[in-house]
């Protein structure tokens, strides 16, 4: 095309960022960003009693959060402003009179109670139930009583019946027929252009090149190529993306994962692997790759690649995506995104304990699934108050009593071994374990359950390493004294 790319997301602040318009911003991201063209984000806020500022913010933030920066918006400005579609008025209502001048459109003054009536006997007739255009007819006088009887109008574009069809880059040709279409509403009774309306003034004047969007959209598509050609104006490129469904193949929804971005944030997924995770839900690279980095993802992305089929969205595949992810991260980065979740969570952090928390997150580095599991997985580390439960330990080939005497000389070997890490805690522990004459492993465990409470942790001589000498000191004087409560019962 000779014509900029230029793409838009237009959210209605309405709700938070839902992951389905976060696929499709990333969609329209990407393709403008190859190709160096514009990403213009527009806040649709028509409907004013459900259109709230915060959700506003919080759209701009999951955006944001998830790297997708935008060159024109409410937030940062640009040519073609202002860009609250409320804020637009004036352009909107100069296109609906120039509709109604050209005999496009025209004031529909049936009542409320007609058209109810038109389409009970539509039913009870077993016909499609639309408006069959008995307001174009009205003559001065018929309008005149209307008007004086209150009767507010809405504004209707005449739809003579006829095929509409157009070509989508995702679906192919479309094409629905000559009465698929009736006499549909395109501004209220006090002016204000209504959904299809708004979107194709805004469109066209912000001069957007391509409307990338959900499948669901296919209806509204019909209607805004009748409006382009009514008002002379040439159409937008239209892709429409696959919807995303659950497994059964059903509309996704509550049921089946979080909706909003904002909540898988707070569960602790990068954004680097929802992004990953997004774009596979209707794209597909022609191999078998499947990790991919914004960046590159800018440079692979291509909407021919973009199936016709509805996504599925699996749960799994995205855990998968976040744990690779957080594999991928540096150690500071991933203890810098980490340390808040570790915080909300309730572990007790001062700026000073930094380098103690890093260490201890390299130890937990491959059973961190998402990072609100952080305190769960290292509040042992934190806990200087930890009363181990050795009830844990089972006594199968030494009882409590001996247990108890072999942890002495582990509290021995803590006070006394020259250096405390990980190589040397090792040796000398698998020596003292030859002394005693017992299996390695059957010295371990009680050690692991004195030192952290737990039976499933990083590797023990590491976890004592970074614990300190003290911390395995005064835990290991816990053990004891819980073990000499189980050994005399």
């Amino acid at each position: 095309m000779s014509q900029p790319i230029r793409v838009r997301m237009a959210p209605s602040p309405t709700g938070d960022l839902h992951v389905g318009s976060a696929r499709t911003a990333l969609f329209n991201y990407l393709m403008a960003r190859r190709v160096g063209g514009a990403f213009v984000l527009r806040i649709e806020d028509t409907d004013a009693q459900r259109s709230d500022p915060a959700r506003e913010a919080g759209i701009f933030d999951g955006l944001r959060w998830l790297g997708l920066d935008w060159d024109e918006g409410p937030d940062v400005g640009g040519p073609y402003g202002p860009y609250r579609q409320s804020e637009r008025n004036d352009v909107h209502r100069e296109a609906v009179q120039e509709l109604v001048a050209g005999g496009h459109a025209y004031y529909d003054y049936t009542t409320a109670e007609e058209r109810a009536a038109e389409r009970e006997q539509q039913r009870a007739e077993g016909r499609p139930q639309r408006y069959s255009g008995i307001g174009r007819d009205f003559t001065a006088a018929e309008i005149a009583e209307r008007q004086a009887a209150g009767v507010i109008p809405a504004v209707r574009f005449r739809h003579e019946p006829q095929p509409v069809r157009y070509e989508d880059v995702v679906l192919g040709s479309i094409q629905v027929g000559p009465d698929d279409i009736d006499d549909f509403v395109i501004a209220r009774g006090d002016g204000s252009a209504l959904y299809n309306m708004a979107v194709v003034v805004d469109d066209h004047h912000m001069q957007i090149s391509h409307v990338v969007r959900g499948k669901d959209h296919v209806s509204n598509t019909f209607r805004q190529v009748l409006l382009y050609e009514a008002l002379g104006w040439t159409p937008p490129v239209f892709a429409h993306l696959p919807l995303v469904v659950n497994r059964r193949r059903q509309k996704f929804s509550k049921r089946d994962g979080a909706q909003w971005v904002g909540e898988y944030r707070t569960q602790g997924y990068l954004p680097e692997a929802l992004v990953n995770f997004l774009v596979f839900l209707g794209w597909a690279p022609g191999d078998e790759r499947e990790i991919f980095s914004l960046d590159e993802l800018v440079q692979e992305f291509r909407l021919e690649r973009v199936n016709r089929a509805d996504a599925v969205f699996d749960p799994q595949r995205l855990d998968h995506f976040n744990g690779v992810w957080i594999r991928r991260l540096d150690l500071e980065d991933l203890a810098e995104r980490a340390w808040p979740y570790a915080a909300a969570g309730g572990l007790d952090l001062g700026s000073d304990q930094r380098p103690y928390f890093t260490a201890a997150l390299e130890l937990e580095y491959e059973r961190l699934s998402h990072l609100n599991r952080t305190a769960e997985l290292m509040d042992f580390f934190f806990d200087d108050e930890l009363d181990p439960d050795m009830g844990q330990v089972r006594f199968r080939r030494h009882s409590a009593a001996e247990t108890a005497s072999a942890l002495e000389r582990v509290a021995t070997l803590v006070d006394e071994t020259e250096l405390f890490d990980d190589p040397t805690l090792e040796a000398a522990m698998r020596a003292l374990a030859a002394d005693l004459n017992w299996r390695a492993g059957d010295l371990f465990m009680p050690v692991r359950i004195a030192v952290t409470g737990r039976r499933a942790t990083p590797p023990l001589f590491a976890t004592m390493e970074v614990l300190g000498r003290q911390r395995c000191r005064d835990r290991l004087r816990r053990a004891l004294a819980g073990l000499a409560k189980l050994a005399a019962a």
